[in-house]
């Protein structure tokens, strides 16, 4: 708990929400189009037809969803929070914004950052062919 009694909880959970998600679509993401087009030793040579594409959506827009949910929770603890005097003497923070405040701003930040990068990432899944292999 802070000095003003505001929990540290939330600002954390919000500003690890949005890098916790693409890291999942990342690795999971990847893991599923490579079993896709290459499901043994070989790659396929026909595309997939049976459904990892709509897979990959659902998992990149369930992630957009918690680093929306993240973004959603900073702003909320942002506008809700009061103001913490308690690190006045740090030139480097706004006088009043606090340890919480501080991290519901990075969160803002991190969830509009990380909210980005995976709808640049679902883009191309929902616009292009999971395998270029079975184009040629």
């Amino acid at each position: 708990m802070t000095r003003a009694g505001r929990s540290i909880i939330t600002p954390l959970v919000a500003l690890a929400a949005g890098p916790a998600a693409w890291v999942i679509q990342l690795i999971v993401g990847y893991g599923l189009s490579s079993l896709a087009c290459f499901p043994h030793d070989a790659p396929r040579k026909a595309p997939p037809a049976s459904g990892e594409h709509i897979l990959l959506a659902v998992l990149n827009l369930s992630c957009l969803a918690v680093a929306l949910g993240g973004l959603a929770l900073a702003l909320v603890a942002w506008r809700r929070g009061k103001p913490d005097r308690s690190d006045e003497r740090n030139d480097l923070m706004p006088a009043g914004i606090g340890r919480a405040g501080f991290l519901d701003a990075c969160g803002i930040l991190s969830g509009a950052i990380f909210c980005t990068a995976i709808l640049f990432d679902t883009a191309p899944i929902l616009g292009a062919p999971a395998c270029w292999s079975g184009l040629g």
